[in-house]
């Protein structure tokens, strides 16, 4: 909801070949003639808009082993085009181009030069793009090929599907902001008070013209009552720092009572005023093992667990946040209190369910 943001999910121009010495070698130029493509949904798995197959297999590899090549006559290739524009007040901002999820080997290109490259499925890439634009009219071009060297890594018991499978955003930062934060909501040895630390990353780019700015954290208990709340002012605008407060008598976080607290942080002018705000929701809980038994807020607990896949019966791989709730909800209703995130990170709003309704999360991939 944020002016800040732009999806670029929607109607993209799409291409496909059976093999990669068959792709549009200059798919990416600004006057390349897309006309007799073809549309594609993005985010979707391509084998699932009509595209290619879908292949079902476990430890068999879906193409002729020789690591790290991939040999024969069939390694698909997709190629994907869309225009976009840029919003007047972001001329002075950096420009971040974020895939939340590509499955396959991308190569990444803005009005015909190419920015960079990913190979990781199930996770964000990221692409700084800012130098990359023009005013007015900008062109993406992505193309993604279906195996590659990674994808001996990425061998499982699962569908195999390919494709810009999560969502694909432009995000505009302020040339000072929060680069990343890491947030530790823990508690005493008495399980009685909470410890809130959050650690703050900040990063200038070339041009800022932001000085003497300040960082404020607050957090806001279950029922939103401000219980904590500190500003601390910045030497320069690449640096870090810590806030760490105790809030007593905290409401814990657990399976059975998942109680969210909600923390903002805030990157303040010289006069106070809000330049971005970073709104997320922690828990407070203790992860101990004792005596060979995992505890939780110093008791224990018997982990009734499934596995869960990012899989959807018509959409594939593509997150999907209504049958996401329903699962949940499903597995609560049925006593299960732990999801086991099958060998990859899933969709961040996944997670922030498991914190809602009071599931565990066995991470493989974290």
């Amino acid at each position: 909801k944020s002016g800040l943001y732009q999806s670029l999910n929607g109607v993209w121009k799409f291409d496909i070949v059976k093999n990669p010495t068959q792709r549009p070698v200059g798919f990416y130029a600004i006057d390349f003639n897309d006309s007799t493509w073809k549309d594609i949904q993005v985010p979707s798995n391509w084998e699932l808009q009509g595209y290619d197959i879908p292949i079902y297999t476990n430890i068999t590899y879906p193409f002729p082993k020789n690591p790290p090549f991939i040999g024969g006559d069939y390694n698909p290739v997709g190629s994907y085009r869309r225009t976009f524009t840029i919003p007047e007040n972001w001329k002075d901002k950096e420009v971040i181009l974020d895939f939340e999820s590509i499955t396959g080997y991308a190569k990444v290109f803005i009005n015909g030069k190419e920015v960079g490259m990913s190979k990781v499925s199930k996770s964000p890439a990221e692409f700084n793009i800012t130098s990359y634009l023009k005013k007015g009219v900008n062109l993406i071009a992505v193309q993604v090929f279906r195996w590659h060297d990674g994808s001996y890594l990425e061998d499982q018991d699962f569908w195999r599907l390919s494709g810009i499978e999560r969502n694909v955003s432009l995000r505009a930062m302020h040339k000072t902001t929060i680069w990343d934060y890491f947030v530790t909501s823990n508690l005493d040895s008495q399980y009685k008070n909470g410890i809130f630390n959050i650690d703050v990353t900040l990063r200038s780019f070339k041009k800022s013209y932001i000085k003497n700015s300040a960082v404020r954290v607050q957090l806001f208990d279950t029922e939103n009552n401000l219980v904590f709340t500190e500003n601390k002012k910045l030497s320069s605008g690449n640096e870090k720092i810590n806030f760490e407060k105790i809030i007593t008598d905290v409401k814990q976080w657990s399976n059975e009572a998942p109680n969210l607290y909600r923390y903002t942080l805030s990157l303040l002018d010289k006069s106070g005023g809000i330049i971005e705000v970073i709104s997320k929701k922690t828990g407070f809980r203790k992860v101990e093992i004792k005596d060979a038994q995992l505890m939780i807020n110093g008791k224990s607990i018997l982990v009734k667990g499934v596995n869960l896949h990012e899989h959807h019966g018509d959409k594939g791989h593509v997150p999907d946040r209504d049958m996401m709730l329903r699962d949940i909800k499903l597995m609560k209703e049925n006593n299960i209190n732990a999801i086991r995130m099958s060998h990859y990170p899933h969709d961040s709003y996944l997670y922030d369910l498991c914190d809602e309704y009071g599931m565990y999360v066995v991470d493989e991939a974290n």
